[in-house]
Order: C-alpha cells, then structure tokens, then sequence
C-alpha cells in the first residue's frame, strides 16, 4: 500500500476578507483523500503561523497550506525558506499578490482541487532587514495608502482607491539615498519599491517584468508626478505597463541599501514593520518551494 503524503493546512480565523468556517468542510469534500493525510492547525497569535509551518517542516509534511491573506502566506512562506516541504495557498486574501501570480486560483474549490494534482517550483524570496518577503515591500506612497487602509473600518478595493485618489494630495515624497547594483541614486521618490512577484496583488502590476526564479529583485523608483498624470498611471499599473512611464525607473539588483531619516515604516507583503534610518534588502535565490498549476515567471 502506497503511504498518503501529509498535508498541513495552517488556517488564520481572523485574516483575510472571507469567512473561513467553510473550509474543513470543502477540504474533506474536495481534497483527495486517498493522496493525503491531512490536518488543520489555527493560529492563535501573531507570527503563530510562521511557527506551525516551521513545525511542520521538521516533522516531515509534504505540503503546508497558507489559508489566509497575504500575512499568512508570509508567515507560512517563512517557516518554509530552504525546506523540503513546499507551500501551498488557498487564498483568502484582498489582494492575493503571490497566488495571483503563481497562477494559484482564489477560488477555494479549484485552489483545494489544484493540490490533488500538485505541481512543484522553486522560487525566489527578498529579505528586508532580516525579515523575509515574497511577493513586494516598499516605501513610500503605497507603504501610507497601505497603513492607513490597515486601520480603517471601511474596506475594499474600491475604499482603497478612494483613499488613495485623496491622499496623493496631501502625501510629500522623501527623499531617499539608494545604493544597488545599478549605480547610487538620491532624490525624491513617490514610491521605492522592491518587487519578488510583478504585482501588489489584486492584479495590480508595480514590476510587469519581474521574474520569480531569476535570482533578481526589481527595485522600482516612481518619480513625482503631476496630478494629470494620474489616471495614465493607474491605467498602466492595471494592464503591466507602469515600466513605460517616463516617470517610473525599474532596476535589477540583487541588493540594495536604502536610506531615509523621514521614513518611520515600510510594507512587506502588505504588512507594516517600522524601519529607522538604514534599510538593507537582498535577493535569497531559489529558496521556497510551492505547489502552483505552471511556472510562472
């Protein structure tokens, strides 16, 4: 008798932008059973996912599942860096950045049914200041528009845009020193961002080009714009072509150091950390396996 491989999904109640109560019922309806043993491990704190994947890894589960939103596939992700286990993702997220881009689908019953047929590649993460990332971090524009959007009551993807449409007015850009493979830059900045994955989830693409396994980071400076400029930007970021804007440099680097006395905090993965004066960020080459339905570069 062929032995079932073990399957953990790790499940945070309180992320995301869907209800969860569903989801041991589709897994035992969906989930091919006599391919895996599974379980299901909830998170009771914050970083608890980042324990139970690591956890998991050591005790030799073939799969481990981020069932929650973007911080959960991070914390997962984290537990995971250079293990043989591989992550999978059922996402519930409103962004979804790294499934969306791996081609991972949202929705649940196709997500669980793509894991009955598992698939395997290894990709790329970024790490900032020691803490791993691995679809986008950044500074800047996004990096306000996302915290203050963290603490609203209102939300989704039209709220966002509201917000973002309200505060471009009121944001001032800092200025930044920056150091990369590419040359060192200082000047004023709308957004520095560092892209793993093309987009910020929601398919929005900051780095149409960017390239998963290549063992590069984009590093992405968006000039200050005028506000005519606006609705061009917002049509570029949405059909992968923000790269052609005058306004928008992007950069291979495999590392970059960037400074910033105004800048108090920064996103990774759609999840704020506080940052003082020096920031480093590097590349950590093929270090995460996944199950995704095709390589998705």
């Amino acid at each position: 008798m062929i032995s079932r491989k073990k399957i953990v999904f790790i499940l945070n109640p309180i992320s995301g932008t869907r209800k969860k109560s569903q989801v041991p019922a589709l897994l035992k309806q969906h989930l091919n059973q006599q391919l895996y043993s599974y379980e299901i491990a909830e998170t009771a704190r914050p970083l608890h996912a980042r324990e139970l994947a690591k956890a998991a890894a050591e005790a030799g589960a073939d799969i481990v599942v981020a069932v929650g939103g973007d911080g959960t596939v991070n914390e997962v992700a984290c537990g995971l860096l250079y293990s043989s286990s591989a992550l999978g993702i059922l996402p519930f997220g409103s962004g979804n950045g790294l499934a969306r881009h791996m081609g991972i689908p949202v929705d649940t019953i196709k997500a669980i049914r793509l894991l009955n047929h598992p698939s395997y590649t290894i990709i790329d993460a970024g790490e900032a200041n020691g803490k791993p990332f691995f679809c986008t971090a950044g500074l800047g524009f996004d990096a306000h528009i996302g915290r203050l959007f963290a603490v609203t009551h209102t939300r989704g993807f039209a709220s966002y845009i509201r917000m973002a449409m309200k505060e471009y007015f009121r944001f001032r850009p800092h200025t930044y020193h920056i150091r990369s493979d590419e040359g060192t830059f200082k000047g004023e900045y709308f957004v520095v961002g560092l892209a793993n994955a093309a987009q910020y989830g929601n398919n929005a693409y900051i780095a149409p080009e960017a390239n998963i396994q290549d063992g590069w980071l984009n590093l992405c400076l968006l000039s200050p714009f005028p506000a005519y400029e606006v609705p061009r930007l917002g049509w570029q970021l949405f059909h992968k072509s923000i790269h052609q804007n005058p306004y928008m440099k992007i950069l291979r680097t495999k590392e970059v150091e960037i400074s910033s006395p105004q800048t108090e905090y920064m996103h990774i993965d759609g999840e704020f950390i506080p940052i003082k004066e020096s920031l480093h960020i590097r590349v950590l080459p093929l270090s995460l396996k996944i199950v995704a339905p095709k390589v998705k570069k």
